[in-house]
């Protein structure tokens, strides 16, 4: 019984977390849930993940980035297939990494603008 209650509250707090999270943020938590996946040595997590991070691509705003990254996603889904569960880990945490380093910049950047104009 106790197992079911902290299940409960873990899920209710996980989904305050996904209903509080911006956009950028919820990408990231999505290479989260890829990378354990990865480490898991779970196929089903793995694409369920990568099969999300596919369908949040903007074709239209993002072009040839968006693209590239679809290419991607599909390579790493069939390396995730065949079993290479490290390297594709390894990609994933890099470009985890990449997108978290965008954010940081992206959330400081209207802090730096309000700063340099109470300047």
């Amino acid at each position: 019984m106790m197992y079911r209650q902290q299940n409960v509250v873990h899920q209710q707090y996980r989904q305050t977390q996904v209903m509080s999270s911006d956009p950028l943020q919820l990408v990231i938590m999505t290479y989260d849930l890829a990378i354990a996946g990865c480490r898991e040595k779970n196929l089903s997590k793995v694409a369920s993940a990568l099969n999300e991070l596919r369908g949040s691509l903007d074709h239209e705003a993002g072009g040839q980035i968006a693209a590239d990254l679809l290419g991607l996603y599909i390579y790493l889904a069939e390396e995730a297939r065949q079993g290479n569960y490290e390297a594709v880990g390894n990609f994933l945490w890099e470009l985890r990494d990449t997108w978290s380093t965008a954010r940081e910049r992206f959330v400081q950047q209207p802090q730096a603008m309000a700063l340099s104009l109470a300047a």
